[in-house]
């Protein structure tokens, strides 16, 4: 009883927070007799009405992390269109993606009736709490019933970490983005006479760059990259092992030992030792001290290259981060070995990139309905998204679709052959890496080595022995506890 008024107070408390949009008002006039007709007029592909029994449109709560004028307010508004006369409707509320904001979403689902189906971030650990809370609705029943296969309409390496062993479908991703791709500043390549790597480059040549567009000094100083540690510390580490594949950080299957000192990271680590300590990247430090980012940084005109395409949607946003040159999307570099020039690894195509988890909650009065949506939304219907850098996941979305949104939103912000070029990957051919022991003790020990180096405390080589030994050390070390 007490666990019942808390959860109400709570709910009572946190209702204030909720902005809604897109949201439609129901018709509690409309009559049964119209209702029992469009219930009839069913065919096999295509129900017709997902109204009550008397007549009246429900509408679903659809939650997510984003603001809803990135995309959102227009999706609500094209479903809650096309399925006007079908008695369903939709209304997005954004919730923050904090720990706050995870704790009201949760505290909403188990009170039931608030939340029909939400967009969740943090991968497969957010998920497998709500599931042992019994929060989420298994989907595998309804996905086998219209004969969807998500291994291969998503492809099997962005769906690995969702499967249970059950057979159970609790979410699934619903975007693509490839953190291996890399924001330039497409007017500064062109004044230092450098081509737009729209195909890859290696170490050698991102190097020559970042020499060749630095220049200035003190306050006018203009850096050639901004390794974005700070903002985007993983995208440098996704950078750095792409060309591993499976073996990213762990060498066997089994996830016993650490995958660091080869000549892959030795190779990675030297490059950006040697941007830092000939200034042609932003010290490490005054990331951290400045609070640097995109916006603050890239959109700024102080470098030319930053890590980071997640935050491609405020290359698009000259509303609110104006600026006056083009943006390019383009592949981070490979190696500079000959069996790394192929346009697999060169155009970083064996990468993962799936996220943005769709679920239904089980407490939904709407099962059906919700399902429904959800299905709208990942194959096509998330379209709108894109203006604010979603790119949908789906291996059978219209590209041209996708297209058409983007030069609306991003003509003159966004080199669109670059963008074309990125929408065209084939986003089922990401190589899904290892999961092994300690991994988020090796990732701290990871980032802990990696800053040594960049204060210039340690060579690279040194760096990557350390990693070798303590990511090792770690693994012993939670292997022996479970004995």
């Amino acid at each position: 009883m007490k666990r019942k008024i808390a959860l109400a107070l709570t709910m009572a408390m946190l209702g204030t927070c909720l902005a809604g949009c897109g949201q439609v008002d129901t018709d509690t006039n409309a009559s049964t007799e119209a209702a029992g007709t469009a219930a009839a007029e069913t065919t096999e592909s295509e129900k017709e009405w997902y109204g009550t029994e008397d007549g009246k449109t429900i509408t679903l709560h659809f939650w997510g992390g984003v603001q809803p004028e990135y995309g959102y307010d227009d999706l609500c508004a094209n479903f809650n269109e096309e399925y006007k006369d079908k008695g369903l409707q939709v209304e997005y509320v954004r919730y923050v993606n904090d720990d706050n904001g995870n704790l009201q979403l949760e505290t909403y689902l188990m009170g039931g009736g608030d939340v029909d189906l939400f967009i969740g971030y943090g991968g497969r650990a957010k998920m497998d709490k709500r599931v042992d809370s019994n929060l989420l609705l298994d989907m595998s029943g309804m996905l086998n019933d219209i004969g969807f296969n998500l291994d291969d309409e998503l492809g099997v390496a962005n769906m690995a970490e969702y499967h249970y062993d059950d057979g159970a479908v609790y979410g699934f991703p619903t975007k693509y983005e490839n953190s291996r791709w890399i924001l330039i500043n497409e007017d500064m390549f062109k004044e230092a006479g450098l081509d737009i790597p729209y195909d890859g480059w290696t170490y050698s040549e991102f190097l020559a760059a970042a020499e060749k567009l630095t220049h200035g000094e003190g306050q006018d100083k203009v850096y050639g990259v901004c390794w974005a540690r700070k903002q985007s510390g993983n995208s440098i580490l996704n950078a750095l092992d792409a060309v591993l594949g499976a073996n990213q950080i762990y060498k066997n299957e089994e996830g016993t030992e650490v995958n660091f000192d080869n000549d892959v990271y030795r190779a990675g680590l030297n490059l950006v030792k040697e941007t830092l300590d000939k200034g042609y990247a932003i010290p490490i430090e005054d990331e951290f001290s400045e609070d640097l980012s995109v916006a603050n940084t890239f959109l700024q005109g102080k470098c030319a290259i930053m890590l980071g395409v997640a935050q491609m949607r405020l290359c698009m946003d000259q509303e609110n981060y104006p600026h006056d040159f083009m943006t390019a999307l383009v592949p981070a570099p490979v190696p500079d070995d000959e069996k790394y020039n192929t346009e697999f690894y060169r155009k970083q195509i064996g990468t993962t990139g799936a996220g943005d988890l769709l679920s239904i909650s089980a407490n939904t009065k709407y099962p059906e309905a919700s399902f429904e949506f959800a299905m709208w939304y990942l194959k096509g219907g998330m379209s709108p998204l894109v203006q604010g850098g979603r790119i949908p996941l789906w291996n059978g979305v219209n590209k041209d679709e996708v297209l058409s949104v983007l030069k609306e939103k991003a003509q003159g912000s966004i080199d669109m052959d670059s963008m074309e070029n990125y929408l065209s990957l084939d986003t089922t051919q990401g190589v899904a890496a290892i999961k092994g022991h300690a991994s988020s003790e090796i990732s701290s020990a990871w980032f802990e080595e990696f800053d040594a180096m960049c204060y210039g405390k340690q060579s690279a080589d040194q760096t990557v022995q350390n990693m070798e030994k303590r990511g090792n050390e770690l693994i012993q070390t939670e292997l022996s506890s479970q004995k």
